[in-house]
């Protein structure tokens, strides 16, 4: 959006407006990286740091088939939602599923994914460099739209992040494969007890979740006007904070609480400067969770 910068403080209902639209266009983006990371959560207790990373492998990518090929942005971000869903597909595959079966504890996995985390960090960049990098270079238009100013590029990006959202929703409501996947996050044992593919349904998680992650990266390229190889690790904590705010492993928890995490951030910046922000976010995560562990859509459980 526009009129304000990350400098100024102080409050007034116009800057109100914009921050609050910047807060639920910031959520509405994390969202869909969160909800794939929810999911993984959700079926395999795998806590993947390496999801941040899908994000920006979606905006690199797209950086180089629609800036440095010339391909048409859409059939561009086509191409790498098709790629980064493959690239979710062989991560399980060759890596995910053969550690299932060595049996590896949630601790060795979740180390697994801090090293795939740092190899991908260096592959982007050691192939694209350390600068920022534009999708596209052309300047963004403004829209007015009353008080609030925001790019065209960002209403379009929370007009796709909406219709995918939905789009995801109908599919674990609605769906048989979709109950198949809540039936698995609930009780993998019993799921498997009952027919379901388990296997199938995990691989299929990490297909979807990485074509949602990359989305993620390619519209967050297209709104912060740039992309770097550390991008998805900065969004990484916010994304985790989604996630834990919502309750570990719910997907629509997730999407309300990347919503919660992406308005408090924004609104939080009429009245401090800079990145504290993010640690206003934080804070809300720990107080919530002292009151209600298990997040805004958990399920309480038993311990010891």
């Amino acid at each position: 959006g526009g009129g304000t910068t990350t400098a100024d403080t102080g409050f007034n209902w116009d800057r109100l407006a914009q921050q609050a639209a910047s807060g639920l266009r910031l959520g509405l983006l994390l969202a869909l990286a969160a909800v794939g990371l929810s999911l993984i959560y959700g079926t395999t207790g795998i806590s993947n740091f390496a999801h941040g990373e899908l994000v920006t492998l979606g905006g690199l990518l797209a950086f180089v088939f629609a800036n440095l090929l010339g391909l048409n942005i859409w059939l561009a971000g086509i191409i790498v939602i098709v790629l980064c869903a493959a690239f979710g597909y062989t991560q399980d595959l060759a890596i995910w599923k053969p550690l299932r079966k060595k049996r590896l504890s949630l601790t060795q996995l979740m180390i697994v994914t801090i090293g795939m985390s740092l190899a991908l960090q260096y592959v982007f960049q050691f192939f694209i460099g350390a600068s920022t990098v534009r999708i596209v270079m052309a300047n963004p238009k403004p829209v007015q739209i009353g008080p609030v100013s925001l790019s065209q590029d960002s209403l379009i990006a929370m007009g796709i992040a909406v219709v995918v959202l939905v789009a995801v929703g109908l599919f674990l409501v609605k769906t048989r494969v979709g109950r198949a996947t809540r039936a698995v996050s609930d009780n993998p044992a019993l799921a498997a007890a009952s027919g379901i593919n388990v296997d199938g349904v995990i691989r299929l998680i990490w297909t979807a979740s990485a074509a949602l992650a990359g989305l993620a990266g390619i519209l967050l390229g297209l709104v912060l006007n740039g992309i770097n190889w550390m991008t998805g690790m900065q969004l990484l904590l916010l994304l985790f904070s989604a996630v834990t705010l919502g309750g570990l492993g719910t997907a629509f928890g997730a999407l309300f609480g990347a919503l919660i995490i992406g308005m408090t951030v924004e609104l939080t910046n009429i009245w401090l400067p800079g990145d504290f922000k993010y640690a206003t976010a934080l804070l809300l995560l720990i107080l919530l969770l002292l009151v209600r562990p298990q997040g805004l859509f958990g399920r309480k459980e038993r311990v010891g």
